[in-house]
């Protein structure tokens, strides 16, 4: 059993690595014109899928602690994100789908559905519980909303990429505040 003190300290180097990963993975994938660079975008897509998956299942025991069903919603969330960028990876290497396809499914909804779920929760168990400050989940609130609003208008170019922004900033700030300080998991709990 990993310690919650490494277990954060992991979880926040996912975040990192999950962040860079679906950048560059993404812009890859949104890019390509030869297939090397496609299957590129597609390793990085699913290094993203591990990292997603494995911050879900890292922090699931902190935040049960603190609230069990929003552990198990938000472990589900990041759960099924993975699978969708995982799927992302594999089917146009299985050559189930073509490189057209695979782009709209990774710009369509069901990433950002369902990374949007999952971060709500997550940052509303921060929020409520204090186990970070309360400006890195109102933050996180503030970027959730502005990616359902870029997934929902869908602007491109320069106001798609300012969008998108600030949740970029916030997990790259939460996975150094959770690599540095941890959790503040000196709080009384109280289940709901």
């Amino acid at each position: 059993m990993i310690s919650t003190n490494k277990a954060t300290k992991t979880a926040g180097a996912l975040f990192l690595t999950a962040m860079v990963s679906s950048l560059v993975g993404g812009g890859l994938i949104e890019t390509a014109k030869q297939q090397s660079i496609l299957l590129a975008g597609a390793i990085l897509e699913a290094i993203n899928a591990v990292s997603v998956l494995g911050i879900g299942i890292l922090l699931f025991p902190v935040l049960k602690k603190v609230w069990k069903s929003a552990a198990f919603a938000y472990l589900g969330f990041r759960s099924v994100e993975a699978l969708v960028c995982l799927s992302a990876a594999i089917l146009p290497q299985l050559g189930l789908i073509n490189a057209a396809n695979l782009r709209s499914f990774h710009t369509g909804t069901l990433i950002p559905l369902f990374f949007c779920g999952g971060a709500l929760i997550f940052y509303t168990v921060l929020f409520k519980y204090r186990l970070l400050p309360h400006f890195i989940s109102i933050w996180g609130w503030i970027g959730v909303l502005l990616i359902i609003y870029l997934n929902v208008y869908q602007p491109q170019g320069e106001e798609a990429m300012l969008l998108a922004l600030p949740i970029i900033l916030n997990e790259i700030f939460m996975g150094i505040w959770l690599i540095i300080k941890g959790f503040n998991l000196k709080i009384k709990i109280i289940k709901p």
